[in-house]
């Protein structure tokens, strides 16, 4: 099943929400759920967000193992991988804003702040 680029939006909002380094969140979230979106696919709204989002995000190149994205996170500062999950949340905030019709309590249901049996270990951690 297709997701929508708001259930790739709220994907990601959940995995930065969760425990773990900042950076390597910010990086599972965009490997895992905002690969592939389309600009032109989303609201004019938030373009410019995303594009600026995207442009940051792929300005690393490939290293090793690391995919570009990954790279580039690896490189970043706290503070500017802050700004970019920032990003992300108002990004997703912005298409919520466009689609009314979408269950306001059905991301709310998502994040927890203790994780469930059901959740899937952080790449990080099964290194240890």
């Amino acid at each position: 099943m297709m997701r929508t680029d708001w259930e790739r939006f709220r994907d990601a909002v959940v995995v930065l929400a969760g425990s773990g380094p900042l950076k390597q969140r910010l990086a599972d979230a965009c490997l895992k759920h905002l690969g592939g979106i389309e600009l032109d696919a989303l609201p004019r709204e938030v373009r410019g967000d995303f594009a600026e989002l995207n442009a940051a995000l792929q300005s690393g190149s490939r290293t090793g193992r690391l995919s570009p994205v990954a790279a580039c996170v690896l490189k970043m500062s706290e503070a500017e991988a802050a700004r970019h999950a920032e990003r992300i949340v108002t990004i997703f905030a912005g298409l919520h804003e466009q689609h009314p019709a979408l269950p306001a309590n059905r991301s709310a249901a998502l994040l927890r702040a203790v994780p469930s049996d059901d959740d899937d270990l952080p790449a990080f951690l099964n290194r240890a």
